[in-house]
């Protein structure tokens, strides 16, 4: 499990920035602390969609995301919250 990154942090989009950079979609789960509902999932393409994404958000919600080529690699993601 990687370590846990603010979205608010240059540090956290440094990191998504790579996955991008890195080639392919990124997929996101999105967890809700105390929710009954499973997570949410996103397949995003661009870091605009991602952007826009962030900013949809809830406060406190929970980010694992990780290339779709490499979904191999369970510590090569990154986890972000909101």
């Amino acid at each position: 499990m990687s370590r846990l990154l603010s979205a608010a942090t240059s540090r956290g989009h440094e990191e998504v920035h790579a996955l991008f950079q890195a080639g392919g979609p990124i997929l996101i789960e999105v967890r809700h602390p105390g929710a009954i509902e499973t997570s949410d999932w996103y397949l995003l393409e661009t870091e605009a969609a991602f952007d826009e994404l962030i900013a949809r958000l809830e406060a406190n919600v929970v980010m694992h995301i990780h290339r779709v080529w490499d979904l191999t690699n369970q510590t090569g993601g990154v986890c972000l919250r909101r």
